[in-house]
């Protein structure tokens, strides 16, 4: 299974969220804790949901 560390804490986690906390296109993948926190931030932007399947992909 893939994995990926949170922009805020860098815990290594298998399921991170898109997120925008600050004006501007800059997009970052946060941990629940984390996002369950910066969710009360007046710019946050929810951008999808990153899992790290090892699900095999079909034309591979």
């Amino acid at each position: 299974m893939k994995t990926k560390f949170c922009a805020l804490c860098q815990k290594e986690d298998r399921v991170l969220y898109r997120v925008q906390v600050k004006k501007g296109k800059v997009w970052i993948f946060v941990c629940t804790d984390c996002c369950n926190k910066v969710k009360t931030e007046p710019n946050y932007r929810y951008g999808g949901t990153w899992k790290g399947s090892t699900l095999p992909t079909m034309g591979r």
